[in-house]
């Protein structure tokens, strides 16, 4: 349609000259065109995807992305979520963030493309700062302007309270400059022929030896222009040098307009950390190694962060007295190197309070847990690719089991304090289409106790195992009500109706009361309820101005644990039974959630996520 177009207009042209010209350029981007048809057709593995959005004087990783990347060296799972930023492979593409504790910026050694995302090291940081919401904004080959230009318009918007910038010897040190986009950074956008040419190109010229090598280069002047660690310098270098401070004092200044601090990361190049390899760069250049300063990189940074009252985390002596950390052929951070980083950072900040313990290994929506009676033994739910299971996990040496496993979901279990019987819920939750069923372990067996017709969900045992409470509704009109359920007659034993919802049923230390949420006709809001089974009335118990939901019962029977949504985000609350006096127990940007009692009133068990990250968690109450 497009060349059909062009031909009438070519063919309303008066000059012959200008249809020759037109004639001419029509032919070429014809050409063009259905070479990129073709290519992209039958070009298979040459297909290059793109990774990235221009955004004028910057771009962002490209959202939605699902690409497996495969080399001699690696293989990795690259996922991003709507707004770009890296996820896990179980994370809903949909899942945002709209804050963060700390924000890591950088080029592709941050982005870590080559190493899933687990073992990221802004991943294996999270591990031991759980309480923190950490966003990696790694952005592969972007300069310092660029990274610049994303914190003005991405990153701030996000308020971090540390951003940490990381800054590679590679090839930080050149071409420090604002970069508008240009007409080949579009096609690079838009043409999957372009990016293919271009790359190969690039691999010809860049790879001497077979490997990536920056900051060296095989021509003089390119190290004499560009190559931050050969002494012979240039007007130009001087003034990427110049550009550099100016760069970092502009980070700082925004930054902290912004009531964050900034933090340095220097990453050290092959050669700086490898003698054998700088050895072998020096003969492919041509360079003489008394013409190489090995540490100008990291004295210059040493400087500004003076000059700045900047904190530098300068990572030459972890590099170079650890395993090598990069890939061989590839210029990036291998597993090893991630690891080298996280460790530093955690050590330059363990002395943060932590309120909390990580007990999750990785991120697997594992919720609900539950501290079973032997006092070692956690039970939860979890999730991976191929499904959703209900699990145990020991405490102490993390030896774990699933006990059942589905493609449905299997959500919400509870063991009774025999270990005989667990109870879980099982089903659709987003069409409210699920059921509980109650498991014997030594029989083998199971039963579905909701009443027929009806569906249910979060079943909870009371205090000797032999009755079961739950929420049940009506598919037609959807009205919840809290049923008992009695074990030993097999049996539905009583029933009651509150309000236009009533949710998360548990029984009292004596199992004469049901403890419950009921959401408010005035205002929407959840409160919590008590409902005596012996007279049947209902009252209140807590009520306040947010949200509440996931109460548990501490093992005195005097306090109740909850999750409220106080602060745009939910945190985990105590109250006090007797005087009803509330406290709260975290005060973070992330979500707790289900809760839990150890084996006393101040061990408290819970889920939570924190940005892309998840899991399970421990908490001793002051």
């Amino acid at each position: 349609m497009v060349v059909v177009l062009l031909g009438l207009l070519i063919g309303q042209a008066e000059s012959l000259r200008l249809k020759v010209w037109a004639f001419n350029i029509a032919a070429l981007l014809s050409i063009a065109y259905h070479a990129e048809l073709l290519f992209t057709h039958f070009g298979g593995e040459k297909n290059m995807p793109n990774l990235y959005d221009i955004h004028n004087n910057y771009y962002f990783n490209k959202p939605y992305l699902e690409q497996k990347f495969t080399t001699d060296e690696y293989t990795s799972l690259y996922r991003t979520n709507c707004q770009g930023y890296r996820i896990d492979r179980l994370t809903a593409t949909e899942d945002s963030v709209t804050s963060c504790d700390w924000l890591f910026i950088g080029d592709s050694f941050t982005q870590g493309a080559q190493v899933n995302y687990d073992q990221l090291f802004t991943s294996l940081i999270y591990k031991y700062f759980p309480n923190k919401i950490i966003v990696n904004a790694g952005i592969s080959g972007a300069g310092l302007y660029e990274e610049l230009n994303y914190y003005k318009e991405l990153g701030r918007k996000l308020h971090p309270q540390k951003v940490f910038l990381q800054i590679g010897v590679f090839n930080d040190f050149k071409d420090v400059t604002e970069h508008e986009a240009t007409f080949q950074d579009y096609l690079a956008e838009k043409s999957s022929l372009y990016r293919y040419l271009t790359y190969q190109l690039g691999q010809n010229n860049e790879k001497p030896l077979g490997r990536w090598m920056e900051p060296f280069f095989i021509n003089l002047q390119d190290n004499i222009d560009n190559n931050i660690l050969y002494k012979p310098s240039s007007q130009k270098k001087e003034k990427d040098k110049q550009n550099f401070r100016k760069c970092i004092a502009q980070f700082k200044e925004a930054i902290e307009a912004d009531g964050s601090e900034l933090i340095l990361i220097l990453l050290p190049s092959k050669e700086q950390i490898s003698s054998s390899m700088l050895k072998e760069t020096l003969a492919a250049c041509n360079l003489k190694e008394s013409d190489i300063d090995i540490m100008a990189a990291n004295r210059l940074c040493k400087d500004i962060a003076q000059q700045e009252g900047l904190k530098l985390i300068d990572l030459y002596i972890d590099f170079k007295n650890t395993d090598f950390p990069f890939f061989l052929i590839d210029e990036h951070l291998s597993i090893s190197g991630h690891e080298i980083i996280a460790n530093r950072i955690v050590s330059e900040y363990s002395r943060e309070t932590i309120p909390y313990q990580y007990f999750s290994l990785t991120n697997r929506n594992e919720r609900y847990p539950s501290l079973l009676s032997d006092s070692t033994t956690v039970l939860f739910q979890s999730q991976d690719s191929e499904g959703y299971s209900i699990c145990i996990d020991n405490k102490n040496d993390h030896t774990s089991k699933v006990l059942l496993s589905s493609t449905k979901e299997l959500i919400h279990p509870s063991i009774s304090p025999s270990m005989g019987n667990m109870v879980f819920t099982i089903g659709n939750q987003e069409k409210h289409e699920t059921e509980v069923v109650l498991y014997n372990f030594e029989e083998n067996k199971q039963v579905t106790i909701n009443d027929k017709g009806c569906s249910a969900a979060i079943p909870m045992f009371n205090a000797n195992g032999t009755q079961i409470a739950y929420p049940q509704w009506n598919q037609k009109d959807m009205s919840t009500y809290i049923t008992v359920y009695d074990i030993a007659s097999a049996r539905n034993i009583y029933s009651f109706i509150d309000g236009v919802e009533c949710w998360r049923p548990i029984f009292s230390k004596d199992g004469s009361t049901i403890f419950y949420i009921c959401r408010e006709r005035e205002d929407g809001k959840f409160i919590i309820k008590s409902n005596s089974i012996h007279d049947k009335k209902s009252k209140i118990v807590f009520k306040a101005d947010y949200d509440i939901w996931d109460i548990a019962l501490s093992p005195s029977g005097n306090h109740l644990a909850f999750s409220g949504n106080k602060d745009k985000n939910w945190d985990l609350f105590m109250i006090n039974l007797t005087n009803r006096q509330v406290k709260q127990i975290t005060h973070t940007l992330g979500n707790e959630w289900d809760p839990s009692f150890g084996p006393t009133d101040n061990d408290l068990w819970f889920a939570g996520d924190f940005g892309f990250n998840n899991g399970i968690y421990h908490l001793t109450i002051d």
